[in-house]
């Protein structure tokens, strides 16, 4: 693993298991309730130290993994969990080379997430007709890859209402309150065999979206599924080995389509 540079990002974790995300620069300092840390201190050495602040406490630095950066990140928009992120990955089935249409950047999360996951060989074209989310997705997005390899990045300050002129994507995700009036852009912008993914936090919108799948879309799409995924965490003290106190229960839906010839 490569040294800490000027300009990377590293996470701080102190010994409550607090997390702070902080972007490196030489001869400054990281100040927070328990002292301050040389930046100094932390670039040039390796991944995974440990340092201490100027009132003793250890702090252990780590370059950021992809849902730590999500987590602490400037957010505009609300962001898809990584929970559901990492299976709304899967039940699309988005592979190395996909070409990936995304309805709604948000503040960037999902859209990271593809571009790993499309690899340096993938395109990933994302859409977001508000602003300032635009902006703070942007920001997110060229802060996390400047260090990273990723695939190819079209970032669209546009509604998807408007005209969109290419086609034939492979895969197309909706962050969208409204997936089900746009579901026949779906169809033009989509591959055969293409799949669809719908993220929604209601089941009123849930309600919706499949009301319009089955009145006018039955012929041109296949229903895979609705899914929603409950996170738990254990926790270990001493002889005791129990859940946690708290779970990351419903945080959205997902429904997946698959376009048909």
């Amino acid at each position: 693993m490569s040294a800490f540079k000027e300009g990377n990002l590293a996470l701080l974790i102190d010994s409550k298991g607090r997390k702070y995300l902080i972007t490196l620069k030489k001869d400054a300092s990281f100040s927070f309730h328990k002292g301050n840390v040389a930046l100094n201190d932390i670039i040039g050495k390796p991944d995974a130290i440990k340092v201490l602040s100027t009132h003793g406490e250890p702090l252990l630095v780590f370059k950021p993994s992809l849902e730590d950066y999500v987590l602490k990140m400037k957010r505009g928009a609300q962001i898809i969990y990584p929970k559901d992120i990492s299976r709304l990955l899967t039940l699309i089935d988005i592979f190395p080379g996909a070409k990936v249409f995304e309805a709604g950047t948000g503040s960037g999360a999902l859209t990271l997430h593809l571009l790993r996951a499309v690899g340096q060989t993938g395109r990933v074209v994302s859409c977001e007709k508000r602003k300032e989310f635009y902006e703070t997705a942007k920001t997110n997005i060229e802060k996390f890859i400047v260090n990273e390899p990723s695939g190819e990045l079209t970032l669209l300050n546009k509604d998807i209402s408007e005209k969109i002129d290419e086609k034939d994507f492979d895969r197309l995700i909706f962050d969208l309150t409204e997936p089900w009036l746009f579901l026949d852009k779906a169809v033009e912008m989509l591959k055969p065999g293409g799949l669809i993914g719908c993220y929604l936090t209601t089941v009123l919108q849930i309600y919706s979206l499949m009301e319009e799948f089955e009145k006018n879309f039955s012929k041109s799409l296949y229903k895979i599924g609705i899914f929603e995924l409950l996170e738990r965490k254990w926790e270990k003290e001493g002889l005791s080995l129990r859940p946690a106190l708290r779970m990351v229960a419903h945080t959205g839906f997902i429904a997946v389509f698959r376009k048909l010839s």
